[in-house]
């Protein structure tokens, strides 16, 4: 009998515990739930559009509110009223950084500022119209106005081609509070941001430091913008530390931000409960990416699109170049966390699904095999649906296979100078 007894409690126990570990929270708590739609080229080989742009890195897709799609920059666009599934050929867009507000007008920022007298005080361009022009006959004149920006603790810094960024530029992302309240993310340095990057050895008087993440805020409907918040910042996170943010507005004061920290190191997130004041300890979500997008569909499920490159050798790069040292860190401090032993072989873009607002996430799943640039593009395209876009290397007559290996051991040699750009869509379904 007492057996009997014994072999019941085992028995219960033992249903309780996988009872628990069924149902206890953790980073990546749920299955994916997504369905990929098939890949679309829509710009590059076998598109219309193919051979009059490049794609810059800094392209924006926009979902605007009549349910248009405008993928572009000041140099080129394409536009979809069905979507996503055809393009044609728009306007370009007037500038890389445009917002559509609340009351459906247009708000855009040129890249680059001016500096005005004193420390850390710029002078950008702004421009406001009611709406955006798909045929160049309808094309209005631009009215481009002064907007003074500050930003005390500002310091100049250098690109990873050693070109130095001498004056403050606007970023992205851009997103309107429901009180009008404009915010934008940025990456780049403060006075006294001087933990250096590793695997950039500076021959000229180069700075390469590690980032932070800060918020900048319009509270005049964008007729000024002035520092705000300090999202992130560690100079130690990562071998580039907080960059790329990726925002999104969960109302009632609730923002959470996902921004990257390397070539191969986990993403991280962090959320604030006071309309970006003041923001939580980073948290890292152990898995790599670059470049994160993120949105928040009507259905309150957050989607996040990011993607990271293979492996590249640049044996001209001292101390073994940003891919190596990020590479060799990556194995120090953060395999463990991620489970991938080799991050080339995993390479591509991919997409991920939280229905808490971002407390657990989706197993991360891949969309698209390498060599894509990393840097996904991402829009709501209905209440369960997502358009995400990825960013091809190709390199005309060479198959995927090639291409891969001349990023991997010839890149430097010029092999880049020949490449292209294909842009494929694809429609991601949240499944109920």
């Amino acid at each position: 009998m007492r057996r009997k007894k014994d072999d019941c409690i085992f028995v219960l126990i033992s249903l309780l515990t996988v009872i628990s570990l069924l149902f206890t929270p953790s980073l990546f708590g749920s299955e994916p739930q997504l369905q990929v739609g098939e890949a679309k080229i829509i710009y590059g080989s076998g598109a219309s559009a193919s051979g009059r742009w490049r794609p810059s890195w800094s392209l924006q897709l926009l979902a605007l509110k009549d349910g248009s799609l405008v993928l572009g920059d000041s140099g080129y666009s394409l536009w979809s009223s069905d979507r996503g599934n055809s393009w044609f050929t728009g306007v370009p867009l007037p500038s890389q950084h445009v917002l559509q507000l609340r009351n459906g007008s247009f708000y855009a920022l040129e890249h680059e500022t001016k500096p005005k007298n004193g420390e850390g005080l710029f002078i950008g361009r702004k421009l406001e119209v009611s709406k955006l022009q798909k045929q160049v006959s309808e094309l209005v004149e631009k009215r481009w106005s002064d907007v003074p920006v500050t930003v005390k603790r500002w310091t100049d810094l250098h690109g990873d081609d050693g070109s130095r960024v001498g004056t403050f530029r606007f970023g992205s992302p851009m997103l309107e509070l429901e009180d009008g309240t404009l915010l934008m993310g940025k990456a780049g340095n403060f006075k006294g941001d001087l933990e250096s990057m590793q695997g950039f050895v500076p021959t000229k008087g180069e700075k390469w430091f590690k980032y932070r993440t800060y918020l900048l805020k319009s509270g005049d409907r964008g007729k000024s913008w002035n520092y705000f918040s300090t999202v992130a910042y560690d100079g130690v996170s990562g071998q580039e530390s907080f960059c790329e943010p990726a925002i999104v507005d969960l109302d009632n004061g609730e923002l959470l931000c996902v921004m990257r920290t390397g070539r191969y190191a986990p993403m991280y997130q962090t959320r604030s409960f006071d309309n970006g004041k003041t923001w939580q300890t980073p948290q890292p979500l152990k898995t790599l990416g670059l470049s994160p997008m993120m949105v928040l569909l009507p259905n309150g499920v957050l989607v996040c699109s990011f993607g990271w490159r293979p492996f590249k050798d640049l044996p001209s790069m001292a101390g073994g170049g940003a891919y190596g040292v990020a590479l060799e860190d990556y194995k120090k401090r953060f395999q463990n966390w991620v489970g991938i032993e080799d991050p080339s072989g995993d390479a591509g873009d991919y997409v991920m699904i939280s229905r808490d607002k971002g407390n657990t996430w989706s197993q991360p799943t891949k969309i698209a095999e390498p060599l894509t640039a990393g840097y996904t593009l991402l829009a709501v395209t209905g209440v369960d649906s997502v358009l995400v876009l990825s960013r091809r290397i190709v390199i005309e007559g060479l198959s995927r296979k090639d291409v891969l290996q001349k990023w991997d051991s010839e890149w430097e040699k010029g092999w880049n100078k020949k490449s292209g750009v294909v842009i494929e869509a694809r429609k991601i379904t949240v499944r109920p």
